[in-house]
C-alpha cells in the first residue's frame, strides 16, 4: 500500500513539474503569425526557422539552411493575467552539445515581463522547475502580474534556444486565466544582424543574455538574428536573401569567422554591400572583430584578427570612395571588449554580451542621426527636367543609393531618386 501511495505521489509531482496540472495550452504555431525575429514570417510556414523556405537548397549547399533551423533570436510575445505560466517545447537535437555553453543557453527558453511601452523588462526565473525531456519544459510559478505595472494583465516575451531547434512550442496558463499571443506587425522594420557565433548567442548562459536579444529589449526593436557559428563566410547568397528585407539597418559582424581567410574579405564585403544597396538603401554597418582578449601574451592569435579588420577597413574605404552612402563602420576600439568579457578567448560571457549590446546601442543611435533618408519603396514618377520645382533639386541618387554630384538640371536621361521619389528623366 505504501508503495502505491509513493508511486501516486511521484506521478502527481511529475505532472505538476511538467506543467500539465489544471492548465490551458496554446500553440505558438497555430492561428496568426506569432513568431518574432523572422525576417520572412510569411515564407516560414509558421515554423521556428530563421531563413525562408524558398532558400532551402540555395544557400551554401544547404549548410546555412540547416543552421537556420536553430532558433537563435526567435521569440513569442503574449498577454495574460496568469499566476502560473508553463512552456513545453520539442527540441530537434539533444540538449547538451557544446561544452562552452550552458544547457540553458543552448537549449532553454527565457521569459521576461514587458512593460506596455516596451521600455522596461523584468526577467522571470524557473527556480529549477525545468526539464530537458520530450517535451522539454520550463515552469514559472507564483506570478503576481500586477507587480509589473499595476495591471491585471501583463505582457511577456519568451525567447527560444540559441543553439537548438524547436519543432513545437506551447504556452500553458492556469485554468481560467486570459491569454493572447501578439502578432508580428506587418509594417515592422527590424534590425538585421548577420554574423558568427557571438551573434548566434555563444556563450550566453541563457537566451535572454545574448547581445542581440539585449539590443532588442533596449531599443524595443525586433532583431533578426542571422548568426551562423563557423559559417558566416560572406557568401553572395546570404546577401541576396537579406537584400529582400527592408530593415532599420543591416549589421555585418562576421570577421571572427573570416580571420582564417582574410584575402576573401574585401572582395566579398564590397560585392555584398553593393548588392544590398542595389536593392535597398537601408544603412549598412560593418563591424570589426573584437580581437583576441589575451593578445598581450598571445600576440600571434591577435594578428589573425588584425589582418581581417584591415581587409574590412579597405573594403569600407573602397565603397566610400566609389560613392556609396548610408555605410557605417564600428571599430574594435568602439566595441571595447576586454579580458573579462570572454569565456574561451573567442566567445563572450554574459558580461561580454552586455558590453557588445551597449556598444551597438550607442552606434545605432549615431546611425539614426546621420543616415541618409530612406529612398526605396516609393512610386516612380516621370518628370521632364524643365519642371521648375525639380530644376534646382539638391538630393539626387542613382538606383544603387549613391549620391549624384552632377547638378540636377544637367542629368542625362534615366531613372534616379530625387527628393525621395523614383524619377524618370525624359528630357533636359
Amino acid at each position: 500500500m505504501k508503495k502505491i501511495i509513493i508511486s501516486l505521489l511521484c506521478i502527481s509531482g511529475l505532472a505538476l513539474s511538467l506543467g500539465t496540472h489544471a492548465q490551458t495550452w496554446y500553440d505558438a504555431s497555430e492561428g496568426g503569425f506569432h513568431i518574432f525575429g523572422q525576417g520572412w514570417p510569411y515564407l516560414s510556414q509558421k515554423k521556428f526557422q530563421r531563413l525562408p523556405v524558398t532558400e532551402r537548397s540555395r544557400l551554401n549547399n544547404g549548410i546555412l539552411w540547416n543552421a537556420s533551423q536553430l532558433s537563435a533570436g526567435l521569440y513569442v510575445r503574449f498577454r495574460t493575467d496568469a499566476s502560473s505560466i508553463s512552456v513545453r517545447f520539442t527540441l530537434t537535437k539533444q540538449a547538451v552539445q557544446h561544452y562552452n555553453m550552458s544547457s540553458f543557453g543552448q537549449s532553454g527558453v527565457d521569459l521576461y515581463a514587458r512593460s506596455d511601452d516596451g521600455k522596461t523588462f523584468h526577467w522571470l526565473g524557473n527556480h529549477l522547475n525545468y526539464g530537458f525531456g520530450t517535451p522539454a519544459t520550463a515552469n514559472f510559478r507564483n506570478i503576481v502580474p500586477q507587480n509589473m505595472e499595476g495591471n491585471k494583465v501583463c505582457e511577456y516575451t519568451l525567447y527560444m534556444p540559441n543553439f537548438n531547434g524547436v519543432s513545437k512550442l506551447e504556452v500553458g496558463v492556469n485554468e481560467g486565466a486570459s491569454f493572447q499571443f501578439i502578432e508580428v506587425p506587418e509594417d515592422d522594420e527590424p534590425i538585421v544582424v548577420y554574423g558568427s557565433s557571438a551573434v548566434q548567442g555563444s556563450s550566453a548562459s541563457r537566451p535572454g543574455n545574448s547581445w542581440t536579444n539585449m539590443l532588442g529589449r533596449e531599443l524595443d526593436a525586433q532583431v533578426v538574428n542571422l548568426g551562423f557559428a563557423d559559417n558566416a563566410k560572406l557568401d553572395e547568397g546570404i546577401f541576396r536573401v537579406m537584400a529582400s528585407l527592408k530593415p532599420r539597418v543591416f549589421i555585418i559582424d562576421a570577421m571572427p569567422d573570416m580571420k582564417a581567410v582574410p584575402q576573401l574579405i574585401k572582395e566579398r564585403i564590397v560585392a555584398g554591400v553593393k548588392l544590398l544597396q542595389a536593392m535597398t538603401n537601408r544603412p549598412v554597418l560593418l563591424v570589426e572583430s573584437p580581437g583576441a582578449p589575451d593578445r598581450l601574451i598571445r600576440p600571434a592569435e591577435d594578428e589573425l584578427h588584425t589582418r581581417a579588420n584591415e581587409q574590412l577597413r579597405e573594403a569600407y574605404d573602397q565603397l566610400t570612395q566609389d560613392g556609396y552612402t548610408n555605410l557605417f563602420y564600428m571599430s574594435q576600439e568602439e566595441l571595447g571588449l576586454n579580458e573579462e568579457d570572454f569565456l574561451d578567448g573567442i566567445n563572450p560571457t554574459d558580461l561580454g554580451m552586455k558590453h557588445y549590446a551597449a556598444a551597438y546601442v550607442k552606434k545605432l543611435a549615431y546611425i539614426e542621426e546621420n543616415k541618409d533618408p530612406i529612398i526605396d519603396a516609393v512610386e516612380a514618377v516621370e518628370y521632364n527636367f524643365r519642371t521648375p520645382e525639380l530644376s534646382n533639386s539638391r538630393t539626387v541618387y542613382d538606383l544603387q543609393g549613391r549620391k549624384i554630384s552632377i547638378p540636377s538640371g544637367q542629368l542625362p536621361k534615366g531613372l534616379y531618386i530625387i527628393n525621395g521619389k523614383k524619377t524618370v528623366i525624359t528630357a533636359q
